[in-house]
């Protein structure tokens, strides 16, 4: 029984794939199906494949997982920061507040 596969491929090799294609005068899809299968024969005659490009959606999908680091991390730096700065600002207003020695009212000196 035939399976159908679905897989991701950079426009790189989709057109290694095509010029393969166009050179046999086939469809893409049979250029895929002998080409894996000319891969499979070839190691199992003792060959050896080496792959050492990196696929540039694989790249991509680094990068983006990356930058969502990234968002992540200066999320929790801006939260962070409003923290600080509401200190900071709370700090500031109570040194800002009523001498007790200037209140109108003489025992909230004592009170303090």
């Amino acid at each position: 029984m035939a399976m159908r596969l679905s897989f991701a491929l950079d426009p790189e090799t989709v057109d290694l794939i095509d010029q393969y294609a166009n050179k046999r005068a086939i469809k893409r899809e049979k250029a895929v199906l002998e080409l894996i299968e000319a891969g499979i024969t070839h190691v199992q005659e003792g060959g050896v494949i080496k792959i050492e490009q990196k696929r540039s959606f694989e790249e991509f999908k680094k990068i983006s997982e990356d930058i969502d680091e990234l968002k992540e991390t200066v999320s929790g730096l801006t939260t962070e920061l409003h923290a600080i700065h509401h200190i900071i600002q709370k700090e500031k207003d109570e040194e800002a507040s009523i001498i007790p020695y200037q209140t109108p009212r003489w025992w909230d000196f004592w009170i303090r």
